[in-house]
């Protein structure tokens, strides 16, 4: 990647955490309280390896995500921005505290420190200034990638491109790639240490 480039996205990643800095507040919930709500999650997410059946794809590794994306994902679930009836179930009654409890204790297991000396493909460019120069994310209002599945990222920019998760920004970045560069990016994402599978 240009290092020029990488720079200057850097310092737009660097205002925007700023700009956001107010709003992270991963000490918010109860991470012991947040077991005990989490546990029907475990059912699917605290088996490592655990597939979908249709579309087969893993499902996601939570350990260590951002505990305000947990949240910002679980409400996407429960209204109209994301498209899956299992999760609309049971995100749908969850109340305030709920989110942030549950949010924490994913969180618990923070993700490793960004390393500046890895390289992301040169179509990362797009990434960097939200999801961090390896998939360790800048603040935590944007999810954690690295160690994340390679197919669930696949089958999660498939849902963006078709409309199943609502995010313009998204879109627009999505839209500017070919499908051999956004594999690329997924199977870079997934080759990094992070993301774990969670446990009860």
């Amino acid at each position: 990647m240009n290092k020029k480039l990488l720079a200057a996205t850097l310092l737009v990643a660097a205002a925007m955490s700023s700009q956001l800095a107010a709003q992270d507040d991963p000490n918010a919930g109860d991470p012991e309280r947040g077991r005990i709500l989490s546990d029907p999650c475990l059912g699917c997410h605290g088996i490592e390896g655990n597939m979908t059946t249709y579309p087969p794809y893993h499902v996601p590794r939570l350990g260590g995500q951002n505990p305000n994306y947990i949240i910002k994902a679980l409400k996407g679930y429960a209204g109209d921005d994301r498209v899956h009836d299992g999760m609309h179930a049971q995100a749908a009654d969850l109340s305030e505290q709920d989110l942030k409890d549950i949010g924490a204790f994913f969180g618990q297991e923070a993700a490793v420190e960004a390393d500046t000396e890895v390289q992301p493909p040169e179509s990362g460019i797009y990434c960097v200034s939200c999801h961090g120069v390896n998939g360790v994310s800048i603040t935590t209002e944007f999810p954690h990638l690295a160690g994340q599945h390679a197919d669930y990222l696949n089958e999660t920019i498939r849902q963006y491109l078709n409309g199943d998760r609502s995010d313009i920004s998204m879109n627009a970045f999505l839209n500017m790639l070919s499908d051999e560069q956004l594999n690329e990016l997924s199977e870079f994402y997934a080759s990094q240490p992070g993301l774990v599978t969670a446990k009860r």
